[in-house]
């Protein structure tokens, strides 16, 4: 029996001869006995969507259309209970790509309550083929177990322990089922709750491993460049070794870096511009798309963008307890005397905290342009305003923010009377002397240094604590500004005058004589995508400052034909960013009874 790690996978034909049919095994044990776990399976096609009610398998619905899969009820085991599934592969309709299997708790449980989280896979005769242990599955109400998908001609295994923060709505809506009232239902009018059900699924890691454990291919390969083995590490799920060896790879690359730096480069924050290009450049020429669909396997965005998150804070922990052990006090008296003129090398003592910084600053970088990509939000970083919006987004920039309150608020709250009942005045006083980011990210990072003895463990905490809020930042805003991409795209695919369009959405916008933040993401998105796939460019629209009713009125007026593509739009934008407001109302209100009119 091949045993499996997450993310592995395995063909089933190299695990044995008769596997047309086999049979899925989930266990559990728990202090109460069987637990209350509700098992489901969902099959989906190529967009990772089901299709209809009868790919949506549960309690209430045990069987596919045409009985391929079923559910063959749960049964006591000596070490806990089982749940058992039943795949004819053969005759799984050709449109099912990939079968995804997972399984829900209610009313408050979670699956770290229950013991000995595992699934198997076993031939039709019975002999087992594969076996895999999920670990950790956290403080969830839902958890992906395993998946069947195709390869060509053939089935595949994948072993995937992922839980859902979001519980079974969220993994449930993730695949485009649409939960109403408590009762699943699906079908060509389903709605999911989640941007990235539209997302086309990346894929995860094939195994490198052909011995009898099947492990994620390699983190650190020598013919890989740096780009790639940093993406390749944070998507992974190494051991400590393999962890460390990563992490002190990367700091290696920060202190030849450092090495670079001039006393003022420190000091004027221009380090940070030429981190900025370092950590960026090489990276997104390879990292795009495709490069995550080569290497993920019908996972959805959601899912991955969670693993990447929770391995770079990882990443984040281990490099603070490295870092902080050779942190001085001496480190905040260092940087407030650096010499803006002076031809002195950086001390040792500043670098040692620039590794620490710049290896932070890049690790949460790369995770946010990641997150992006995973949810298909085209990032341009040769254009100024993506560049600085990558930025603000992955290092949680907010305009404004004082130095002392940008200090505390960038750490847990258990911290802060720590901080300050030790942060020094001496310290405080240089962080102001460091201009916009790079003074930001001093002033942040200055404090592990600044608190004597608590340096380490703060190190650590603070490390970790970034990251996490860098990461769940960042999928926050990517995660909707792809559902209002997704909005433009299905307005700009459906319109029959796009120019027209843009005008009406625009007149929507300013009805209320302001503009929200996802209203002003809808009108980018539009203008973008009627250039690309109508190849209009409206120059006048682009130099207006205030818009005129009478003037869109005329335009809509002189519009011959039906014209209930424009009402669609002007509904659709004035709900872009919440409830309908009543001056969109009138708007709305006046544009029908145009329509009507024509």
């Amino acid at each position: 029996m091949r045993k499996m790690v997450k993310g592995a996978n395995v063909g089933l034909a190299e695990l044995g001869e008769d596997v047309a049919s086999v049979v899925m095994s989930l266990g559990w044990s728990g202090a109460t006995g069987e637990g209350d776990v509700d098992v489901s399976v969902l099959l989906l096609d190529g967009n990772g969507k089901v299709n209809g009610d009868g790919d949506f398998l549960s309690r209430g619905n045990p069987a596919a259309g045409n009985g391929s899969v079923r559910l063959l009820g749960r049964t006591s085991a000596a070490d806990g209970s089982e749940e058992r599934i039943r795949f004819d592969l053969d005759a799984v309709p050709a449109e099912v790509e990939q079968i995804v299997v997972a399984a829900s708790r209610h009313d408050g449980s979670a699956f770290e309550d229950l013991n000995d989280l595992r699934v198997a896979l076993a031939d039709s005769s019975g002999e087992g083929l594969v076996h895999f242990s999920v670990d950790e599955a956290g403080a969830v109400s839902a958890v992906i177990f395993g998946a069947l998908y195709r390869r060509g001609d053939e089935w595949k295994f994948r072993a995937v322990g992922q839980g859902y923060a979001s519980g079974p709505a969220g993994l449930a809506a993730d695949f485009g089922v649409d939960i109403d009232a408590g009762a699943a239902t699906t079908g060509p009018g389903a709605r999911a709750a989640s941007p990235s059900a539209t997302v086309p699924s990346p894929r995860a890691p094939e195994p490198a491993g052909h011995g009898d454990e099947a492990a994620p291919e390699s983190e650190v390969d020598a013919e890989t460049d740096t780009a790639e083995v940093e993406v390749d590490a944070v998507g992974a799920a190494g051991e400590d070794d393999s962890d460390r060896e990563f992490v002190e790879h990367g700091r290696s690359e920060m202190r030849d870096f450092v090495k670079g730096l001039s006393p003022d480069d420190i000091k004027s924050g221009g380090w940070f511009t030429k981190l900025s290009a370092q950590a960026l450049s090489s990276y997104t020429d390879k990292v795009d798309w495709r490069y995550f669909q080569e290497r993920y396997e019908g996972l959805p965005a959601d899912v991955i963008v969670d693993q990447r998150i929770k391995m770079a804070s990882r990443y984040a922990a281990l490099e603070g307890g490295l870092s902080a052990g050779a942190y001085t006090a001496a480190v905040a008296a260092t940087i407030g005397s650096l010499g803006g003129a002076s031809p002195a090398t950086v001390p040792a003592a500043v670098a040692t905290m620039m590794v620490d910084v710049a290896f932070i600053t890049r690790l949460q970088l790369r995770l946010a342009y990641d997150i992006a990509v995973l949810y298909r939000v085209p990032l341009d970083l040769s254009d100024p305003e993506d560049m600085w919006k990558l930025i603000r987004v992955a290092l949680t920039i907010k305009s404004g923010e004082a130095v002392r309150g940008g200090v505390t608020k960038a750490v847990p709250a258990i911290v802060r009377p720590v901080i300050k009942r030790f942060y020094s005045k001496g310290v405080l006083t240089a962080a102001r002397g460091l201009p916009v980011v790079g003074k930001y990210l001093l002033q942040r990072n200055v404090i592990k240094i600044g608190i004597p003895v608590v340096g380490v463990p703060l190190a650590v905490v603070l490390n970790r604590y970034t990251t996490l809020l860098a990461g769940r930042h960042a999928q926050a805003v990517f995660r909707n500004e792809a559902r209002v991409i997704e909005v433009a795209e299905r307005l700009t695919g459906r319109s029959r005058h796009p120019q027209l369009m843009l005008w009406v959405a625009w007149l929507v916008i300013l009805a209320d004589e302001k503009t929200t933040d996802d209203e002003a993401l809808l009108i980018r998105h539009l203008v973008r995508l009627v250039r690309e796939q109508h190849q209009v460019v409206d120059r006048q629209l682009a130099h207006l400052v205030d818009i005129d009713h009478a003037e869109v009125w005329r335009r809509v007026d002189a519009e011959p034909g039906d014209l209930s593509d424009l009402l669609d739009v002007a509904e659709q934008v004035a709900a872009v960013d919440g409830d309908v407001n009543t001056a969109e109302s009138a708007v709305i209100s006046e544009l029908r009874d145009r329509c009507c009119r024509v």
